[in-house]
């Protein structure tokens, strides 16, 4: 990504942060009470993830910055994770039974409440890295997180953080509440000298199929240190269709103003779907001129159209968040980078309930909001990215 670029990208979230409340972190390293104990993960509010008993991730990430361009080595059926201090390198696989999604945030504590407020200035992470089915069948109730090794590498390509279970934190708020939490936080510390992470860092995470033995390798959004640093990934539900209304009779028509066409790469298995989709795709600029720079979202949204023309499914997954992947796009009229569309088909909600679309036939179609800029230099804004239609069976 052109620097210039990720400086506009830090802008954007410098603000966010500013509205934050601030937390002592030298008061929360000195009366933090940490344990092993219980597990318990962190139900993210807005920006800020409280610890509860359920589990679901938090708001602020890292924006691209440092996209390892190096060329993949063959693949392995099971890649070995380095240990802390050894040279990465990126051998890339995927197994076709699970995927990798989430990320890792940096942000502090506050030990009053226990809750975890993302900013670039903290001294704890929250691994935020699970499996999950490569193709979404249902809500994601309790992500698998035992089985994804995380790492962090640093300007150098060695490893500076590597998540280990035996060395999460263990903390209980001190407002007398017994809240505690485990899974996923960590000192952010360097693994190598103890001394605090400092700068950006490439993250990779390696995932193994229990039942299978063979892995799944991604690299997640950088982690940064540095002011303003935050995630791009968001939602806009105002600029989406809306579950339970017409679609826009533009989308039906098909002169949805768009800057990115998505088509996928293979139709296959869209006549037998179990209540999802995962399935490649490309995505060109529409725009008639200039250059359109940003991070690729590790997923992509799709919604259902039943034959009277209205939408009947999420846009968003209630279940399930954003999160950025680890490569980035600059990218002018007609050119194209590559992505994924994952997407759980949750129905319309009802009285705050929702589940699985009804079995039947519908029109898919592609919908989905990327952040980008006019080109170098320039502030990211929502894009709107179209595909479609596509017909689908749900079984």
């Amino acid at each position: 990504m052109n620097m210039n670029f990720g400086r506009a990208l830090r802008d954007v979230t410098t603000e966010a942060e500013r509205l934050t409340h601030p937390v002592d972190v030298g008061r929360i390293q000195t009366r933090i009470h940490r344990r092993r104990a219980r597990r318990v993960a962190l139900q993210c509010v807005g920006g800020v993830a409280v610890i509860g008993a359920v589990g679901t991730g938090v708001g602020l990430l890292t924006s691209g910055l440092l996209e390892d361009r190096r060329p993949a080595t063959p693949s392995t059926p099971a890649p070995r994770v380095p240990t802390c201090g050894a040279e990465f390198v990126l051998r890339e696989a995927h197994d076709a039974d699970v995927t990798v999604h989430g990320a890792v945030a940096v942000g502090v504590v506050d030990e009053r409440d226990g809750s975890f407020h993302g900013t670039s200035a903290g001294d704890s992470l929250y691994v935020d890295v699970f499996v999950e089915p490569d193709g979404p069948s249902g809500p994601l109730d309790s992500p698998d997180r035992s089985a994804v090794t995380t790492v962090l590498v640093d300007p150098r390509g060695t490893v500076a953080f590597r998540s280990d279970p035996a060395q999460q934190l263990e903390l209980e708020a001190t407002d007398g509440s017994g809240v505690t939490a485990l899974e996923g936080l960590y000192d952010a510390a360097d693994c190598r000298t103890g001394a605090p992470l400092d700068g950006t860092y490439r993250a990779y995470a390696v995932a193994t199929d229990r039942s299978t033995g063979r892995s799944d390798v991604i690299q997640l959004a950088p982690v940064s240190f540095e002011l303003g640093a935050g995630q791009q990934a968001g939602r806009w539900p105002s600029l989406v269709p809306t579950c339970g209304r017409a679609a826009p009779d533009d989308l039906i028509a098909g002169r949805a103003a768009a800057d990115f066409d998505v088509a996928l790469e293979s139709s296959a298995g869209l006549d037998d779907l179990r209540g999802g989709v995962s399935v490649r795709a490309t995505v060109t600029a529409a725009t008639p001129e200039g250059r359109l720079v940003g991070t690729v979202p590790q997923s992509l949204h799709a919604v259902l159209v039943d034959d009277d023309g209205t939408v009947v499914s999420q846009v968003y997954d209630p279940t399930r968040q954003d999160y950025d992947s680890g490569a980035t796009f600059d990218v002018g009229p007609g050119e194209s980078f590559s992505a994924e569309v994952y997407q759980w088909f949750a129905s319309c909600p009802d009285n705050g309930r929702y589940e699985t679309v009804p079995a039947g036939s519908y029109s898919m179609y592609v919908y989905s909001v990327i952040l980008a800029g006019d080109g170098p230099g320039t502030s990211p804004a929502p894009r709107i990215a179209v595909g479609g239609p596509y017909a689908v069976t749900l079984e």
